[in-house]
């Protein structure tokens, strides 16, 4: 709390400063975000359905009498994600000379087209967001992955170069590394690691190429292979869920309450999330915090989220998952334990939410 508080002697005096935080729907992230902002800024936000193409013409118009009504002493823009949403607030901020941050979150740097996955795969939305990361003042990737990577772990993908610099070369935006952050204190377990089986994992979608993309056949091979032990699904819809073939060690839940995901992860060994790319891991991350042993893909951020703790996946098959999870299936109930303590202590240290209100706070001086 220290460097916070140091912060705080420095920053206080500003508690009246506007600040517009722009984003395309609300979720548990974003929310911390404009949490901890709101104790020093007066956060003006604006909710619309983004999700809509129907509303663009609606939603640009409603957004431009926002940010005319909220952009006069306003200390800066921030604008997590790029897309049809953003493009507009980083022009005003041109105009008026407002500071502009935009937050690269994953989607918004990357095209999977086998997948269906990535804002970057549709020329349109493509547009907008090269222009938003070209004229924003700079750039706040969550990881260094998205401003550019090789993707390594399906080999099948097309397009290998990942990442702002890979797609757009000829934008110099300068760019911080700002990593997501947790509540270190409610993620949290009992130590007691005997109890624990099987593996866990969390996604958040109703689009079974999404799941895919996710991981998600990779999954459910791996729970025919060992009937023996405990797989959990979290967050699928139930009319996805039915689009998938199960064994009778599969469990599938749809959305559930943070208390709720704090006792499942309490109550496996391993988080597995084996996406073909992700820009982070905050479910990875929570996990961690609470005891769950990492096994991941070796894609996009994972591997540094993971940390040293961390079984790797190197490339998205059968084989190398069975390889995985034989090794830790196999690990002494001692070793399981430090793993564990090991992983939470490895979130704890890199990516506790004090630290990326501190970074923020230091963007925004």
């Amino acid at each position: 709390m220290e460097r916070i508080n140091n912060l705080n002697l420095i920053v206080r005096a500003k508690i009246l400063k506007k600040l517009i935080y722009i984003y395309p729907q609300k979720s548990s992230f974003i929310n911390t975000d404009i949490a901890f902002l709101s104790k020093y800024y007066n956060v003006k936000t604006q909710d619309l359905d983004w999700n809509n193409p129907r509303k663009l013409p609606l939603n640009w118009f409603l957004q431009k009498l926002f940010l005319f009504k909220n952009i006069l002493n306003s200390k800066a823009i921030i604008i997590s994600f790029a897309g049809y949403f953003s493009l507009i607030p980083v022009i005003f901020g041109k105009v008026f000379g407002v500071k502009t941050l935009l937050i690269l979150n994953g989607t918004d740097c990357v095209s999977f087209p086998e997948y269906n996955y990535g804002s970057l795969r549709k020329p349109l939305l493509k547009l907008f967001i090269k222009y938003s990361q070209k004229w924003a003042v700079k750039l706040l990737p969550v990881d260094s992955s998205l401003i550019y990577q090789k993707h390594l772990f399906n080999e099948n993908v097309t397009i290998k170069n990942q990442g702002v610099r890979a797609f757009f070369p000829n934008t110099k935006t300068p760019f911080s590394v700002i990593p997501n952050g947790f509540d270190t204190e409610f993620w949290n377990f009992n130590n007691i690691i005997s109890k624990r089986q099987g593996f866990i994992t969390v996604v958040s979608t109703n689009n079974k190429s999404t799941a895919i993309f996710k991981g998600i056949d990779l999954i459910l091979d791996i729970a025919k292979n060992y009937p023996n032990q405990r797989f959990t699904i979290v967050g699928m819809s139930e009319e996805l869920q039915q689009q998938f073939n199960k064994t009778e060690n599969v469990r599938f839940y749809s959305f559930v309450q943070k208390e709720v995901l704090r006792e499942l992860y309490c109550q496996h060994q391993f988080y597995m999330q084996l996406s073909v790319n992700e820009g982070f891991g905050c479910a990875l991350s929570e996990a961690m915090l609470c005891g769950c042993i990492p096994i991941v893909a070796n894609s996009g951020a994972l591997p540094n989220v993971a940390g040293k703790s961390a079984f790797i996946v190197n490339h998205r098959t059968i084989k190398n998952v069975k390889n995985v999870v034989k090794k830790v299936l196999n690990l002494s109930e001692t070793e399981k334990e430090i793993l564990s303590n090991d992983s939470r202590k490895y979130i704890l240290t890199n990516f506790d939410i004090e630290k990326r209100e501190e970074l923020f706070l230091r963007e925004l001086m």
